[in-house]
């Protein structure tokens, strides 16, 4: 066995550094059942004893022996999804296997994911500082670049919000207004709360999902803060109480390469994240009834428990059928625009029966965020 993990760990930088720049065609390879990347036996575990089975399917096929994989067995085994079984994918997994033994991850795609930077399989004049296409179905990156580099979150970080939120609050809790909406910073994006008013925390969520309300945001905070502290704070206390939460939330999810200081996204010091935390935090948010609904939504009229009447429009072109950005397989995610991050978008599409999330950071325009993401989506699907 030591044998084994020093053979692994020679092998980790090359192996890894293959699959970093191997050209991945997505119809070159889909699985027929659920399997889990790299347990070729189907004992939960993924080992050296998996990698012994790779290399003998492998042996056998190279002289035209009759050791063959099955389509659940050839899916574990295809770690780089080129739609070959060999030696390339024995070695990758011995190496996560020697790696695990002193770090954890999820999952082996989050290990792959956490040393891929760029692949060569897409090329934009498109300016962006990193952008992302990944298949929810394959557990896989298909094309991506720069994506542990770190950016600001913008508004994105709304998916993770929402999710602290709906952790510990119930979407029928009535909330009510009050003066935190002091701290929003100027020229934040709104959705026209006042103080005073009385909402559920669902339709505070709503409006600030679809109309990326900052106002929202911290309203959600500090009601979330005080509920689950069960103390009296000051506005101040309560936001930076809720962004601990925040950040014990993206710890959960593997998020290392994040720091969050706002519930909004709004730049500010010491906040960051990347295209490869955002990921991780999108896959979550898209297993969320409730943020998969609003975020999916285009238009609503919202009561609040006041009286008032909102009427809120997502701020993702994608979903607005008046666009000519409009797709009818989108359902999400988030926009997000600030000085650091440039524009950007996370974005779901549901495209022959297969899920996919795209992500681009860091461009120009509004135009050019759906520009870059709908190129993306129509090269590979």
């Amino acid at each position: 066995m030591t044998r084994i993990r020093d053979i692994a760990g020679k092998l980790l930088c090359t192996v890894f550094s293959l699959l970093c720049v191997l050209e991945l065609c997505p119809d070159a390879y889909a699985a027929a059942e659920s399997v889990t990347l790299g347990d070729v036996n189907s004992d939960g575990q993924v080992n050296a004893i998996d990698a012994s089975d790779v290399l003998v399917f492998y042996s056998s096929a190279s002289t035209n022996g009759t050791v063959s994989l099955t389509e659940a067995q050839f899916s574990a085994a295809d770690i780089d999804r080129n739609g070959f079984v060999d030696a390339s994918d024995a070695s990758a997994i011995l190496a996560y296997y020697s790696h695990v033994s002193s770090e954890e991850f999820e999952t082996f795609s989050d290990f792959i994911i956490d040393r891929s930077t760029s692949s060569p399989s897409y090329t934009t004049d498109i300016t962006s500082s990193t952008y992302l296409l990944y298949s929810v179905d394959d557990d896989r990156l298909i094309s991506y670049h720069d994506i542990h580099e770190k950016i600001s979150p913008a508004s994105l970080a709304k998916l993770l919000t929402a999710s602290v939120v709906l952790r510990y609050m119930s979407p029928d809790t009535v909330v009510k207004v009050g003066s935190e909406q002091s701290l929003v910073p100027q020229y934040s994006s709104l959705c026209l709360l006042a103080k005073g008013h009385k909402l559920t925390v669902y339709d505070l969520l709503t409006g600030m999902l679809m109309a990326s309300g900052n106002d929202a945001a911290y309203t959600l905070a500090a009601a979330t803060a005080r509920s689950v502290s069960g103390r009296e704070m000051s506005d101040s206390e309560a936001v930076t109480y809720f962004c601990g939460l925040m950040n014990d939330f993206a710890a959960e999810l593997n998020m290392r390469e994040s720091n969050f200081v706002n519930p909004d996204g709004f730049d500010a010091e010491g906040q960051y994240t990347t295209a490869a935390d955002m990921l991780r935090l999108t896959r979550y948010a898209l297993t969320v009834p409730q943020i998969r609904d609003i975020v999916g939504t285009s238009t609503k009229r919202v009561t609040i428990v006041t009286g008032e009447i909102f009427d809120w429009k997502n701020t993702n072109s994608l979903l607005d059928t008046s666009s000519t950005y409009y797709r009818s397989d989108a359902f999400g995610m988030k926009t997000g625009t600030s000085d650091e991050s440039g524009t950007c978008l996370i974005a779901a599409f549901r495209i022959n029966g297969r899920t996919y999330i795209t992500l681009v950071s860091g461009c120009t325009s509004d135009y050019s965020r759906y520009d870059l993401t709908l190129s993306i989506i129509n090269t590979y699907t």
